[in-house]
């Protein structure tokens, strides 16, 4: 098995094209994985989240779980 490098991912609760429990299925396909995978969830967001009022606010948790994990964003 190749190693892989970690993986964050973003649920949001109001998505209507990629559902939260389209997201929580895929953070179960990688269950047994010994790479970190980590699910972010924003209840209160929809499909464009990065682009929506409060952008900001999805990019900070981005940027605070690759420092939590030892990363470094470029």
């Amino acid at each position: 098995m190749t190693a892989r490098p970690p993986l964050l991912l973003i649920a949001s609760g109001m998505d209507h094209t990629v559902p939260e429990t389209v997201t929580k299925a895929t953070l179960k396909q990688y269950r047994n994985s010994t790479a970190i995978t980590e699910l972010q969830r924003f209840p209160d967001r929809g499909h464009t989240l990065t682009i929506d009022h409060g952008w900001r606010e999805v990019a900070d948790a981005c940027l605070a779980w690759l420092a939590g994990n030892g990363l470094q964003a470029s």
